[in-house]
């Protein structure tokens, strides 16, 4: 469990207003924006890989094993 605090009276005011009382709300939304940018990661190195396979730096796995990492991850 992790706990966060907010130093923005900005963003405090904009979670007051989005969200009021509504935790679980705010949670979900949370939750969503923190699995975004773990796929964005994800994407971002897939996209590094692609570079050095271009470079021949690295060797491609086989498409089966690669949806094998993808069904075993989501």
């Amino acid at each position: 469990m992790q706990t966060i605090q907010i130093n923005n009276s900005e963003v405090e005011q904009y979670i007051n207003l989005v969200y009021g009382d509504n935790q679980e709300s705010l949670m979900n939304d949370f939750i969503a924006f923190i699995k975004s940018r773990l796929i964005i990661n994800d994407l971002k190195s897939g996209f590094d890989e692609v570079e050095a396979y271009k470079n021949n730096q690295i060797q491609l796995s086989n498409a089966t094993d690669f949806l094998g990492e993808l069904k075993s991850e989501y």
